[in-house]
């Protein structure tokens, strides 16, 4: 006959189940933490959308706008490969994109989007988040994938100059 599984031993089945029991609470509540804590991130990086102003601006001035923000956000994505080191890119847009966003959410509060003559206005500020999150992604994959790379190449730049056959450089 075999012996007995001390693992299963039904003194202990008491003491398995507490263990159980405390595991489950303190996985749940690191769980709960870590959603709170991602909640509020976004939360705080995604200003919300602002109720329309009775003082809308004319379609010209909208658009002008509409256009302005373009241009920010296209001067900003250039500098992206400027910035050093690259590994700092992410947070430089991350800082970047969130007031950006308050520009844009108050534009659109001026605008009056929901006005049924301004649907092709609506349709480019749509556009105009939807590159802002691509910019964004583009920025996070850039500083973790490539900026290392990057930082190492210019790093590797700067050690060769420093050698006397270099020359000196204009």
């Amino acid at each position: 006959m075999s012996e007995p599984d001390l693992r299963k031993d039904p003194r202990y089945r008491p003491f398995r189940a507490a263990a159980y029991g405390l595991y489950i609470a303190v996985v749940s509540a690191f769980c709960l933490a870590i959603i709170i804590s991602v909640t509020r991130s976004v939360t705080a990086m995604t200003p919300a959308r602002k109720p329309p102003e009775e003082q809308a601006l004319t379609y010209r001035e909208c658009l002008d706008a509409a256009d302005s923000l373009w241009s920010q956000l296209e001067s900003e994505r250039e500098k992206l490969v400027r910035i050093s080191p690259a590994r700092e890119v992410d947070r430089e847009w991350l800082a970047f994109r969130t007031t950006w966003l308050q520009r844009m959410r108050d534009a659109e509060a001026k605008c009056a989007l929901e006005s049924r003559d301004r649907t092709h206005l609506k349709e480019v500020f749509r556009r105009l988040e939807e590159v802002q999150d691509l910019y964004s992604i583009h920025a996070v994959q850039y500083a973790g994938e490539v900026g290392g790379v990057v930082d190492a190449l210019r790093g590797a730049f700067t050690t060769a100059r420093k050698n006397p056959a270099a020359g000196r450089l204009p």
